[in-house]
């Protein structure tokens, strides 16, 4: 698989949850190519991130999507449930970033860790939606995850299907950091920070050195970048200008957000390496 140059960019703009003004921004950042939109970020979450995505899922077709967590008001399994919802109705596009956000140290790690595990508790083929027999799921294939950290303890099974993409893209910020080492993405200041993760996505703004990111990007040193957009409307077509070439030399694949991306499930996931199947939809 070419790797693909990766583009991203965060919006806490109010007016992304407005139907008539969210839609248009929404259509925006399809339109730029951008592989990741993340919704919030750590310091402005004028909405529920979860709630936009579940709007905004079956309304998109390609982009990944990605809601800003806080650890600090939010609880795992309803977490779990709502990404799962979001992870169907976008077919296979969802990702978190789980911000500290005033809770306490420890507390992010503990409810990426108590999530996975309820993620987890679904098998790839635990759903059997067989109307002649009246069986929804074999109910041996799904387990109680009974994670107990320091913070969070959730016996499970959650109540949702497992996601398509098994647990979704774990992405995590820079500015706001926490001690995961097994993170899918981490948007960086620094392309020689140390992170852990699969990937990593520089931040930069507008007046980028193309060259320079690209000279970067073919040494390995980052898989693509990062933006923070203040006014979307404006910010999107000059992204996806100045980001042209590089995507048109190393575009992302088909399939969902981790085969489109080349993310694997994380090592600690468990030994459930095809992600959720429903029969009716397969």
């Amino acid at each position: 698989m070419n790797k693909p140059f990766i583009v991203s960019a965060s919006i806490a703009d109010p007016l992304l949850a407005v139907p008539e003004t969210g839609k248009a921004i929404l259509d925006a950042a399809e339109a730029t190519g951008l592989d990741l939109l993340v919704v919030g970020r750590a310091g402005a979450r004028p909405f529920d991130a979860q709630v936009v995505l579940a709007w905004a899922a079956p309304m998109s077709a390609r982009i990944g999507l990605v809601a800003t967590v806080p650890a600090s008001n939010a609880h795992p399994f309803h977490v779990a449930r709502a990404l799962s919802a979001v992870d169907f109705l976008s077919a296979g596009r969802t990702g978190w970033s789980v911000i500290p956000e005033g809770a306490e140290q420890g507390m992010a790690e503990d409810m990426v860790g108590a999530a996975r595990a309820l993620w987890d508790g679904w098998g790839s083929d635990t759903l059997i939606i067989d109307k002649a027999s009246g069986r929804y799921l074999d109910a041996s294939k799904v387990k109680a995850s009974n994670y107990e950290g320091p913070f969070f303890k959730v016996a499970g099974p959650v109540n949702a299907m497992r996601p398509q993409v098994g647990q979704p893209v774990l992405v995590v910020d820079a500015a706001a950091a926490i001690a995961i080492e097994d993170a899918d993405i981490a948007l960086v200041d620094d392309a020689g920070e140390a992170t852990g993760a699969t990937k990593r996505l520089l931040k930069v703004d507008a007046s980028a050195d193309m060259a320079a990111i690209a000279a970067r990007f073919e040494a390995g040193e980052i898989d693509g970048v990062h933006f923070t957009l203040s006014d979307a409307m404006a910010e999107l077509p000059a992204i996806a200008t100045l980001c042209a070439d590089l995507r048109e030399a190393h575009p992302a694949g088909p399939g969902n957000l981790r085969e489109s991306l080349g993310l694997p499930l994380p090592a600690t996931a468990s030994n459930q390496p095809d992600g959720a199947r429903v029969p009716e939809i397969a």
